[in-house]
């Protein structure tokens, strides 16, 4: 019973009191994370099946099943006092799932910021801006589209290629290494990751990544780097995408630097006097399928339904943002100084 009552208030301490910020930057996420990551995402990717078809098995069979057979084995008299024993232990279990998630990879939520370790300046975002950063975008696209003009590259090698030019980007981001990169699995939630708008995720338990299976070739790079971001431990959604797009861009393939402008041209907002640059047939073909494929897949009540849970979860979680943080690529993109070869200028006093 100590032992259960110090487990539940240690888990409401860890949700109540978020530790200081460059504690968590030096001693968690460049610390213990970065050296239980390279451990944990090779076990998960030596398993044939995703880890979290498993544990969700345990959650919707296991838990209720528990209860059904403490509450029959209660007798009758018993079963009010047998449940109150069973809630007070499912309330220890969900708290050592809390303690076990905060350490494999949720105090990532607590690390600095990328804008307080970039050069990065709000100043520097204008309606101006955004609309050299689109007709920059655009070109960059048309440039690469030659890109499109044979067979996709094999995804053992574009992979390798990108692992590569992931693991120097977030060196460069301020990770004092870089990590084993998840090979990206399917599950038995594919209906549900369709249906929801939902294209990856990585699983906390197993530190591995899951992709919707139904993404297009040239969507995967991109897709795929922004959850490695969240593996490297940048868990706000405009950081993983920040880190997944820099690694496109970085990569030596014109395949993976395709897919990185592509998918930055999806966060744009529309210019309301229309693109002085148009894009080539190419690459409205591919965005054509890309609309294509979320329209014929996504059911909009689920989809709903599921963001708006995704929304309290991140602002539960510090992300003050929540879903917005998604959108706010752009305006990190925009405030960050490059330098050349797009390397993101760290802060002087860094």
């Amino acid at each position: 019973m100590v032992i259960k009552i110090i487990l539940i208030a240690l888990a409401l301490a860890l949700f109540c009191l978020p530790l200081p910020a460059r504690f968590v930057e030096r001693f968690y996420t460049n610390g213990l994370y970065a050296f239980l990551q390279p451990w944990l995402t090779p076990v998960a990717n030596f398993l044939p099946f995703a880890i979290v078809d498993g544990l969700l098995v345990m959650l919707v069979l296991g838990l209720p099943a528990w209860w059904i057979v403490r509450l029959k084995r209660a007798g009758r008299g018993h079963r009010w006092r047998a449940a109150g024993r069973l809630a007070f232990d499912t309330l220890t279990l969900v708290s050592v799932a809390f303690i076990t998630f905060q350490i494999l990879w949720g105090f990532n939520y607590e690390r600095l910021p990328l804008g307080a370790k970039l050069d990065f300046d709000s100043q520097r975002v204008s309606v101006q801006t955004v609309a050299e950063l689109r007709r920059n975008v655009i070109e960059a696209l048309n440039r690469e589209a030659v890109a499109r003009q044979s067979s996709w590259p094999d995804e053992t090698k574009w992979r390798a290629q990108l692992h590569l030019a992931f693991n120097e980007t977030v060196r460069q981001l301020g990770n004092r290494r870089g990590i084993a990169a998840g090979r990206p699995k399917r599950t038995m939630m594919n209906f549900y990751l369709a249906a929801a708008g939902i294209e990856g995720f990585v699983n906390p338990f197993g530190l591995e990544v899951v992709l919707e299976s139904s993404v297009l070739p040239f969507e995967k790079p991109f897709l795929l780097a922004h959850e490695w971001g969240h593996l490297a431990g940048f868990a706000d959604e405009s950081e993983a995408s920040f880190v997944g797009l820099l690694a496109c861009l970085h990569s030596d393939s014109s395949a993976l630097r395709y897919a990185g402008w592509l998918a930055l041209y999806l966060y744009l907002p529309d210019d309301p006097k229309g693109d002085s640059v148009r894009l080539v047939p190419e690459v409205v073909a591919d965005l054509k399928a890309i609309a294509e494929r979320e329209a014929r897949r996504r059911n909009a009540t689920i989809s709903r339904v599921q963001w708006k849970i995704y929304d309290r979860f991140l602002k539960a979680s510090g992300v003050e943002a929540g879903i917005a943080s998604y959108g706010m690529l752009v305006r990190l993109v925009l405030g960050t100084r490059f330098e050349q070869g797009w390397v993101p200028a760290r802060r002087k006093e860094e």
